[in-house]
């Protein structure tokens, strides 16, 4: 058998566990700092999912009173209506909704007399990034016309998209699906 001398041991030692016999010395200061900068990106994180969340909530409200609104009409009032809603749309979708106004539904609804009700009846976020969200909302519209005997209830499921735009959330898309 070989003779175990003080070097022998120590390299087996360091064989079975590196750290043996090791201290970090100088290095240590590397742990809190390691420590402190991980700490301080969870909480980053955490406080941006916070504020999204934050803002998912505030938009879906405020979107789903902009969507009721905008569905809901009276042919008698279409002009001040369009007016009004125009504060609440962003992008392209705010001239292809005042296009679709006055090129289709007012005329319609002016002869038809129609009366529209748009209430949501749920919403759901899809998904809430930095000053966008996008919503799922079901809607329910009661209709209201001269050619009807009846008031009518129709229910549909609409995509939103809005954008927080010059201090408040405004619509850039509402697709059915």
């Amino acid at each position: 058998m070989e003779d175990e001398t003080p070097t022998r041991q120590s390299h087996l030692r360091r064989l079975r566990n590196p750290l043996a016999g090791r201290t970090l010395g100088p290095r240590i200061w590397l742990v809190p700092v390691v420590l402190l900068v991980g700490a301080g990106v969870l909480a980053f994180v955490n406080d941006r999912n916070a504020d999204n969340a934050h803002g998912a909530s505030d938009a879906r409200k405020v979107v789903t009173t902009h969507v009721e609104e905008l569905l809901s009409y009276d042919f008698r009032e279409l002009e001040s209506d369009l007016a009004r809603e125009s504060k609440w749309l962003t992008g392209s979708f705010a001239e292809e909704y005042r296009s679709l106004v006055t090129d289709k539904i007012a005329p319609a609804a002016t002869k038809a007399q129609v009366v529209t009700d748009a209430k949501v009846s749920a919403s759901g976020v899809i998904d809430a990034r930095h000053h966008k969200v996008e919503l799922l909302l079901f809607v329910n519209v009661t209709t209201r016309s001269s050619e009807l005997a009846d008031a009518r209830t129709a229910g549909s499921r609409l995509v939103v998209k809005a954008s927080w735009v010059d201090g408040s959330w405004r619509i850039s898309s509402l697709k059915p699906v």
